[in-house]
């Protein structure tokens, strides 16, 4: 029995120790996103909220771009795979009253169009206003940002 122990321990601590050296060159090997300057709009049923805060980040061909802070404030995901760059998801929390989502695949639109490094996103997104928690709404936005 002590045999076996001894084997089984053996396996288990190789096991770990090939799992802790993938993790450990996985990470070495991770490309850390790139931080962009950029400045940001943001515009909410026609009413435009003024922005101090913007952060992009892009890791391969994903760009994150998050205005504002944790309270107020948009998150967009756009996707520059293809020809023209595509705006996957628009997270709006608190702007001018109204916390929704835009997701591609679900509720709402949206459209993205590219000028140099300038991004415009306009469509609708699917949530509701801070007044009136309990009713839907769709709200129109229009998010301008240079990275």
């Amino acid at each position: 029995m002590g045999h076996r122990t001894t084997h089984l321990t053996t396996h288990l601590t190789t096991a770990v120790g090939a799992v802790f050296v993938a993790a450990l060159v996985g990470a070495c090997d991770a490309q850390p996103p790139t931080e962009l300057s950029s400045t940001a709009s943001v515009t909410v049923d026609g009413k435009n909220t003024n922005v101090a805060v913007v952060k992009c980040s892009q890791v391969q061909w994903y760009r994150k771009i998050h205005i504002g802070g944790d309270f107020a404030g948009a998150t967009v995901f756009v996707d520059g795979r293809g020809a023209k760059p595509l705006a996957e998801s628009v997270r709006i929390q608190n702007m001018s009253g109204f916390t929704g989502m835009y997701s591609q695949g679900g509720q709402g639109d949206a459209n993205t169009s590219v000028s140099g490094k300038s991004f415009t996103i306009t469509g609708t997104a699917h949530g509701y206003k801070f007044d009136k928690p309990n009713d839907p709404v769709t709200a129109s936005f229009k998010i301008t940002v240079s990275c």
